[in-house]
């Protein structure tokens, strides 16, 4: 144990309304840090998602001197959000003891749909990401031996992204893995009951079956633990509401937070999958910024998603091979598959479509070079290798970058990598191989209609939203929609980015009353695969 400690308490608490807050208290070795350095962080909005609106004087922070003053200012903004910095009056060297008392966030049907970071109640509990919540220090290169306490009334039970149970939880890493942790308590219903390694915590009724739920996840749980060789690994799911329609989730170190609507049905196949494909995220990475290896991160959890279920016989082929289709129409068919990483980067939080990028794209890269390893090597090679490789070193606490990747795959197959690479990140088609997965599938050369929404998204965006650059001959001008319409329509749905086959419903408001036109987002015909059990 080092003298970098950092032990963190916490207590959830309620009032007449319901859950209303966590007191959140920490003990832990700053410094030094002078009256000119940041001493404590938290965002102003990240993702969309605000932090906690705390004042500097609801921060109470103290060392061996004293309580100290904190004073406000600005700090670094960036594509993703903008943080607020915290100042003390005086230097700060040795143990510090901050408290603050962190509320759920308000919200109703005109809240705008984000991640899932925000510290939110629910009818059995409450829970959120520390990077809405929680001040912490700016992260530098040394670590911290860090603990976690529930303190908890009787009934109530705690989850993080560290574990379940309030037994005292200890981790080590630098200052920001409280931002990647989820902290979540209350009453909510757990399956498998008394789980410990692996667990659904359900904070409000849920309109699926748990418990299948769990038990198919429990059995792919523990077949990629064994897979990516790892012992005793945990995941749990914490579940609540979204307030608008459509489901989808945000992915945190060894769990994630799901939510869902109660006005919109869940398809249990597509939670499956999604889920799976969080759970892959336990593991697959390289140490780049997302902008860089979202392919990678996003490609290998899509392909593990698919090929582990399929070899513990828990997917069918038949199964594999339509949701496989699927991945590869919805990237084609995709108007922003041509971006290049870091334009993609750009719009992610303005554009759905461009947030689906480095799905389609990393697996459609993958599913070729796994095919090309297996070729060059006569089978003894696959991307099965290749990324456990990169796992294993990263445990032994190596950084492994792009170069790493490449470095791996030029191997095996030759000089041809770099440049197949290039093409890839730039946003260049991916030719499908002759065989994937083992061999055993087949791609057929089929068409689909490209998505296009027939305006300009912005449209959602702007105040008033009033549709603008409507497409003439579109299928949203067929459908009856105009140039400045006002949109009732709060967003554009991750549904509506599907394909151009599902069914998009825009409500508009036209001399005072509203009106839906359902129309679907149809454009010309472009090339696709569709994957096939082969002979």
């Amino acid at each position: 144990m080092s003298d970098r400690r950092f032990d963190i308490e916490m207590t959830p608490f309620a009032n007449d309304a319901g859950w209303a807050g966590i007191d959140v208290a920490y003990t832990a070795n700053f410094g030094p840090v002078t009256t000119d350095q940041v001493l404590l962080k938290l965002p102003k909005i990240v993702a969309s998602v605000p932090g906690a609106p705390y004042e500097a004087s609801d921060i109470r922070v103290s060392d061996a001197a004293g309580a100290l003053e904190l004073t406000e200012g600005e700090g670094e903004s960036g594509p993703m959000g903008a943080y607020r910095h915290f100042y003390a009056d005086r230097t700060v060297d040795g143990e510090v003891r901050l408290e603050v008392r962190a509320p759920v966030r308000e919200i109703d049907l005109r809240t705008p749909v984000g991640p899932l970071f925000d510290l939110r109640r629910e009818p059995l509990g409450l829970f959120g990401a520390g990077i809405s919540f929680v001040p912490i220090p700016p992260s530098d290169e040394r670590e911290y031996d860090f603990s976690l306490t529930w303190q908890l009334e009787a009934g109530v039970t705690a989850v993080s992204s560290r574990g379940s149970g309030d037994e005292v939880r200890r981790w080590r890493g630098s200052s920001d893995t409280i931002e990647r942790c989820l902290f979540g308590a209350g009453t909510p219903r757990i399956s498998p009951e008394g789980s410990k390694n692996f667990g659904i915590h359900a904070y409000s009724d849920v309109p699926f079956d748990l418990d299948a739920l769990s038990g198919y996840l429990g059995d792919i749980h523990a077949y990629m633990t064994d897979f990516f060789e790892e012992d005793e690994a945990s995941y749990h799911v914490l579940v609540r509401r979204n307030p608008d329609k459509g489901s989808g989730g945000t992915s945190f170190p060894s769990s994630f937070a799901f939510g869902y609507s109660p006005t919109t049905e869940v398809d249990e196949e597509d939670l499956r999958s999604l889920l799976a494909h969080e759970m892959v995220h336990n593991w697959p990475t390289l140490d780049e910024e997302w902008e860089v290896a979202s392919w990678y991160s996003e490609g290998t959890a899509e392909f593990y998603s698919l090929v582990l279920p399929w070899r513990a016989g828990l997917l069918s082929a038949e199964s594999l091979a339509e949701q496989l289709s699927t991945m590869y129409s919805r990237y084609d068919t995709n108007i922003r598959r041509t971006l290049s990483y870091p334009e993609a980067a750009e719009l992610f939080w303005a554009d759905l479509r461009a947030q689906t990028v480095p799905y389609g794209r990393g697996i459609q890269y993958l599913v070729r070079v796994d095919s090309q390893l297996r070729e060059a090597s006569n089978e003894a090679t696959s991307l099965d290798d290749i990324v456990l490789d990169i796992l294993r070193a990263q445990r032994r606490g190596e950084k492994v970058l792009t170069e790493g990747w490449l470095e791996r795959i030029e191997a095996v197959i030759g000089e041809s990598v770099r440049d197949e690479y290039r093409a890839m990140f730039d946003g260049e088609p991916i030719p499908a191989p002759e065989r994937a997965f083992q061999g055993v599938f087949e791609p057929v050369a089929i068409t689909a209609p490209e998505h296009n929404l027939g305006f300009d998204i912005d449209s959602f965006n702007t105040t008033p939203r009033l549709i603008t650059g409507l497409v003439p001959g579109s299928a949203a001008e067929g459908a009856g929609l105009r140039e400045g319409d006002e949109l009732v329509t709060r967003r554009f749905s991750n549904g509506a980015t599907r394909d151009g086959t599902t069914p998009f419903d825009v409500a508009v408001m036209r001399d005072g009353v509203e009106e839906t036109i359902r129309y679907q987002p149809r454009g010309p015909e472009v090339p696709t695969t569709k994957w096939v059990v082969g002979s």
